[in-house]
């Protein structure tokens, strides 16, 4: 008996040391510096939970690098809205864009010839969402017949283990929605070596989709290609371009006469950690809006290397039909800020508008609040005809601790402004000084063309327009100032003109919804008088205004002099464009009918590693 209790002893003791030494490693770049740490130790501690301030990041791989994705069946018909959007770099088992994976490493091992190793991801969300590749040929890592898809239950052996594993991880979609996943996973490394088995695991999490704000480098400005009225537009924006000093080309997107560059797509970006700096995906996003098609866009002409297109969900909630509230010329971006209750928007934060109690999509405001770091700030604009957040206030590079500030529509310096050349004698000017010759008879009294300066200080209904608007924007503008630490005196105010309008939205011929509801007893509805100055691009020290027409006195546009006064006191400079015709007879403005691609590689993430 004694004899046989010091062998189960000595067997015992035999197998804890095995197990010790069997110990398997995998590794990500937890430390986040864009290098697996297989030397060091950087890389091997905290790393199997995940903080905002240490953890491996990965991206969604939603690019087109080959182009390989259509956008019409084999007869030519245009591929139904869904089918439009599940083609990408990672809708398969191939891995066609390398660049875009996470790196992950297992240590080299002492196993028997009979070792074998699994390695998986969880859990279930997770499994269903990521792809892990291992590399077959170290030597061509960029080579897409280099890696092969790991099956969960593939076994990797013994020779492969001695050696070290090579492997990548990259995601199948977005975060869409984080009751369902986000972006959470867990890779497990489990090894068998006869009698034994031992495991190890290291975290990572899915880097989220972050919109831009105006801090960020312009590097492309987008307008639409139509017909002969937007050419004078096309042609004033290039220029401005120019002037701006950009020096990419003029994007037009083509094949829709939707002129709203502004509002059915989002340009983003989505970024980890890499060797030489960010590695990072520009990220479109699609409008909620299901009967939009000039939202196909995203697919048909920006998906590409480089360029991932995101669609909202289908289902309750998407955004039936065409409403205004879901365009994205109603989501801004406020630059990076820790708010006064010290929550830290290193990426920013968005806003949207809300009309009263009609709230955007679920769609995307589940979108946004999943991807963690810019919650949406719900401001009011349903005092607005289309209500859009876009239509009265930006935010623009300044000279204060925080690098910008807050740029808003002000009526009562318009006001004021026009009671003062009343005052001198100049009452008889023209209030909004288009020409009336270059526009259809039945826009002219619509635009305010004709209209004196003299009439406008005599006019209650539109005094109490415009007090109205301003009654909304001191709230809003009330709101932002309590999140933001920025001074009242620091606000940059734009002179904004407003007419009410009485307009009811028809209903869609097609069971769609009104684009927008009827404001609720005792509200109004209002839009630009003149070209709104705010409307515009901001590039840098740049700003693309509209053209204001206002009221001419000793041959200066007093009103334009106004605007670029006012966005003298961030140090930018002014250029005009006509947008009178183009967009804002139909109640837009130059923002809206343009959009920005704007710098990608950007740092979000908290630089966690500890020295």
């Amino acid at each position: 008996m004694a004899t046989f209790l010091r062998l189960t002893f000595l067997t015992a003791i035999i197998h804890s040391i095995h197990a010790a030494i069997l110990q398997p490693h995998i590794r990500a770049d937890t430390n986040r510096d864009g290098i697996v740490d297989v030397d060091g130790s950087s890389d091997s501690y905290d790393k199997t939970s995940w903080t905002p301030e240490r953890g491996a990041i990965f991206l969604a791989n939603i690019g087109d690098k080959t182009l390989r994705c259509f956008t019409q069946d084999a007869n030519g018909n245009p591929l139904s809205e869904n089918e439009l959007a599940l083609c990408n770099d990672a809708a398969g088992h191939l891995l066609l864009a390398p660049e875009y994976a996470a790196p992950l490493r297992t240590l080299p091992i002492d196993v028997s010839a009979d070792a074998t190793a699994r390695i998986y991801a969880t859990a279930r969300a997770a499994t269903e969402r990521v792809r892990i590749f291992v590399l077959d040929d170290v030597s061509k890592p960029a080579s897409t017949s280099s890696w092969r898809l790991v099956d969960p239950e593939f076994s990797f052996n013994s020779t492969q283990l001695k050696s070290g594993i090579f492997l990548g991880l990259d995601g199948r979609e977005p975060v869409i929605d984080a009751e369902v996943w986000d972006g959470s996973v867990t890779v497990c490394f489990d090894v068998r070596d006869g009698a034994e088995r031992v495991s190890d695991k290291v975290a990572l999490k899915m880097a989220p989709v972050l919109t831009h704000h105006h801090l960020q480098t312009v590097e492309t400005l987008i307008s639409v290609s139509t017909g002969d009225t937007d050419q004078r537009f096309i042609s004033q924006l290039d220029e401005a371009r120019a002037a701006a000093g950009l020096k990419s080309p003029l994007l037009l997107i083509n094949g829709t006469d939707d002129i709203w560059a502004q509002d059915f797509i989002e340009p983003a970006y989505t970024s980890m950690p890499g060797p030489d700096g960010p590695i990072s995906l520009r990220i479109i996003l699609r409008s909620p809006q299901s009967s939009r098609s000039a939202g196909r866009k995203v697919f048909e002409q920006f998906r590409g290397p480089g360029i991932g297109g995101i669609q909202p969900l289908s289902g309750i909630g998407s955004g039936f039909g065409k409403r205004h509230i879901n365009s994205l010329g109603n989501l801004e971006t406020i630059p990076p800020y820790t708010s006064k209750d010290g929550v830290e928007y290193k990426a920013g934060r968005t806003i949207m508008g809300k009309h009263f109690g009609d709230m955007p999509a679920k769609s995307i405001l589940g979108f946004l609040h999943g991807q963690r770091l810019q919650p949406p700030l719900l401001l009011e604009t349903g005092w607005l005809l289309v209500g859009h957040v876009d239509e009265f206030v930006q935010f623009v590079p300044y000279e204060n601790d925080l690098g910008f500030t807050i740029a808003i529509a002000d009526t009562r310096s318009a006001v004021r402004l026009m009671q003062e050349l009343e005052k001198d004698g100049h009452g008889g000017v023209l209030a909004c000084t288009y020409p009336a010759n270059d526009i259809d008879m039945a826009d002219v009294s619509d635009a305010g063309i004709g209209v004196t300066i003299s009439d406008l200080a005599s006019n209650q209904t539109f005094l109490d327009g415009n007090a109205y608007a301003q009654k909304y924007m001191d709230a809003n503008l009330e709101m932002l100032l309590a999140e933001i630490p920025l001074s009242p005196e620091d606000v940059i105010r734009v002179p904004t003109l407003f007419r009410t309008i009485d307009y009811l939205y028809p209903m869609g011929t097609d069971g769609t919804p009104r684009w927008k509801d009827p404001p609720p007893k005792g509200e109004k509805q209002v839009a630009a008088f003149n070209p709104e100055a705010i409307n515009g691009i901001v590039i840098g020290k740049h700003y693309v205004s509209p053209k204001t027409f206002g009221p001419v006195v000793d041959g200066v546009d007093v009103l334009a002099r106004a605007t670029e006064a006012a966005y003298a006191r961030a140090g930018m400079t002014v250029h005009y464009v006509d947008d009178f015709k183009s967009h804002h007879l139909s109640t837009g403005e130059v923002h809206c009918g343009s959009n920005t691609l704007r710098q990608t590689d950007l740092i979000w993430w908290a630089r966690g590693m500890k020295q």
